[in-house]
């Protein structure tokens, strides 16, 4: 992509140029200073030559050594020395000089005359020297110095009044000496206030600085957040150069906060964060929008190589990744819309791109999509879903079909599976994978999970009452649902009231669910346990769970996953097959040993019930057996399954 067109600011950028600029006045400044200093002693110097007898030759020697001391220091900031060792060495000399000077006056020459003359003369030194020190940042010895100026004058005029020449001196001797000093602890106060106003105002910068940052930062992963995407998009979009945004979000990212924790939700966090930071191209923009919603800016709109950039992301993320001695696997669903093709502003540039990516989240997650316009109409058919679902069960429009669990010996139903259906009067019959992942978005699962669970134990209840009482009912159970403080009392007072015993009712979790990590799942699970409901661990194979961690699983069934079963037979290379039963061969060894029933699921051909049946496995389910069927033709399939079994 072309990053020579693509700039990615940093909350600090616009810091540079000021910066730069101080550095040039500061170097200015130094200039000044010298070029004033040198001055000031080749005037002093020419005092000498002007008043005959005046300067003695120590004078002579302390004004030159000055002067060579000045010119060299200026040729050392011509040769790239910083500011402050050069101030610094410029004030210890001429503090120097100005003590020297002054004690030739006082304990040299001793006439009035003289020091009244030097007290004039050196009154400049004494007022700009603290303020220079000030204002500009010293070493520590001139700083030092600095400060002891006033103490110094104070001290040699203590001194000089023990002289001779002191005590025959005349009042306005002292009273220049002491006015000197007054002037010169003044001057010094002044400055030590002016860098402690300066310190103050120093720390206030920077603490607002720091606060300028954080407020662009994520804290959790320290990527950019959402307000500086949206100046980033902004100042993208007034730039007029084309640009990419790629819109992430995780699957099931939820369903590990709330079975695992948040803390353990952070972690992973961080960690899928530093991938996306070693794959985000130089000069791209890459942060963290929310929970687990992530956008990445790159520079350019060619649909190839964006599209490669979006399958590297989602390749990446799905590698598997070890969090707290555990092996967690996650998808992306990356959506991507181009500047200007796709949207002519920042706002909805990032709105066609969450479009997209919800795309990919309705065929199936873990992939991308590049927005295009027919993406809008698909957006309008999930919000009227969404609206028509809160209304389907006061309409009717639900109900349920159940779907046997068969012994493999015999056929005969064990089990039956309930399976919710939506008949919508538009969109005619809506797939569950449709519907459900709805329902948890929007809040509605606890009251379908519970509108499930009431009808299937009533279907059950009239099973018993019809003559099939050994017959259970599978119930799928949401995460969410096993998120609910009181959802065992639920499901017992739901058994009460259809007058089952607890036995008859088997209550079905994904294995991406980790029964035993999350605090309120694992209250969920005890209590419904503690009740006699058994527990089915569906999908084995494809989530947290392992062979061997089956037997510290709260669980009396385990389903094999279809996608097992469907490789045991048909077109499938040998090291495949042979692999699949193997797998297939060591559950059914694990099961038995840990007095688990297993249930291979997606059972379609009498090939995969030889197959199965030969490895050890005793119930199935699928469409071999039967379709999912209405209520009313259940008791009719259990007469024939067990009349079959009785032939």
């Amino acid at each position: 992509m072309n990053e020579s067109v693509f700039h990615a600011p940093t909350p600090h950028a616009a810091d540079v140029t000021p910066a730069r600029a101080e550095a040039d006045r500061g170097s200015v400044t130094v200039w000044v200073i010298l070029a004033a200093g040198t001055l000031g002693h080749v005037i002093s110097l020419a005092q000498g030559f002007r008043l005959p007898g005046y300067f003695l030759p120590v004078d002579w020697v302390l004004g030159g050594t000055v002067m060579t001391v000045m010119l060299a220091l200026a040729v050392a900031h011509a040769l790239g020395w910083g500011r402050r060792p050069v101030i610094s060495l410029m004030l210890v000399a001429n503090i120097t000089f100005f003590v020297a000077r002054l004690g030739v006056a006082l304990f040299v020459v001793g006439t009035g005359g003289r020091i009244l003359t030097d007290l004039a003369t050196l009154l400049v030194w004494l007022l700009t020297m603290p303020m220079i020190e000030a204002s500009m940042r010293t070493s520590p010895l001139a700083h030092r110095m600095s400060l002891g100026l006033p103490f110094a004058l104070i001290g040699m005029t203590a001194l000089f009044a023990l002289t001779p020449a002191g005590r025959a001196a005349r009042p306005e001797v002292y009273f220049g000496l002491g006015q000197l000093s007054l002037v010169c602890l003044s001057v010094v106060l002044g400055a030590q206030m002016v860098n402690t106003l300066r310190a103050a105002l120093h720390r206030i910068r920077a603490d607002n600085q720091a606060l300028s940052r954080r407020a662009f930062l994520d804290p959790l992963t320290g990527l950019h957040n959402r307000a500086f995407l949206d100046r980033h998009l902004l100042e993208q979009v007034a730039l007029g150069q084309p640009f990419s945004v790629l819109f992430l979000d995780l699957d099931g990212f939820k369903a590990i906060n709330d079975t695992m924790g948040h803390a353990t939700g952070d972690e992973v966090l961080c960690l899928l964060a530093a991938r996306l930071r070693a794959l985000a191209p130089p000069g791209s923009c890459l942060t963290r929008v929310s929970g687990d919603e992530f956008v990445l800016v790159v520079s350019g709109d060619d649909s190839l190589e964006v599209a490669a950039l979006a399958q590297q992301v989602v390749d990446e993320l799905s590698t598997a990744f070890e969090v707290g001695g555990q092996i967690l696997r996650l998808s992306v669903s990356v959506g991507v819309a181009c500047f200007p093709h796709d949207a002519a502003d920042a706002r909805d540039l990032l709105l066609r791109a969450d479009r997209a990516m919800y795309a990919v989240k309705r065929s199936g997650k873990n992939g991308f999509r590049l927005y295009s316009g027919h993406l809008l109409d698909q957006d309008e058919r999930r919000q009227v879903l969404e609206r028509e679902l809160r209304l389907a069960l006061e309409r009717g429009q639900l109900f349920l079909e159940f779907q046997p669990i068969c012994t493999l010996a015999q056929g005969r139903a064990v089990c039956l599976e309930a399976l919710i259906r939506w008949q919508h009067p538009a969109f005619g019959l809506v797939a569950p994978d449709v519907f459900v992942p709805i329902a948890e978005e929007c809040g509605l699962i606890t009251s379908l999970g519970e509108w499930v669970l009431r009808g299937a134990l009533d279907a059950a209840s009239g099973w018993q009452a019809a003559g099939f009482p050994e017959v259970k009912v599978a119930v799928n159970v949401s995460p969410y649902q096993l998120m609910q403080p009181h959802f065992a009392d639920m499901v017992g007072r739901e058994l009460a009231r259809a007058g089952l015993p607890a036995a008859a009712l088997e209550l079905e979790v994904t294995e991406g669910v980790d029964l035993r990590s999350r605090l309120q799942v694992s209250h969920s699970v005890e209590g419904v346990r503690a009740l006699g409901v058994g527990l089915s661990l569906d999908d084995f194979g494809t989530g947290f769970a392992s062979l061997a961690r089956l037997n510290d699983l709260p669980v009396d069934v385990v389903k094999i996953d279809r996608v097992f079963v469907a490789d045991l037979t048909g077109d499938v290379e040998r090291s495949r097959r042979r692999y699949v039963r193997t797998l297939v061969a060591a559950m059914v060894t694990v099961a038995a040993t840990l007095g688990l029933e297993l249930v291979a699921e997606g059972v379609e051909t009498p090939e995969q019930c030889e197959e199965l049946r030969m490895l050890g496995c005793t119930l199935a389910q699928g469409f071999y057996f039967s379709t999912p069927l209405p209520e009313a033709q259940i008791p009719a399939l259990l007469r024939r399954t067990q009349q079959s079994v009785e032939v």
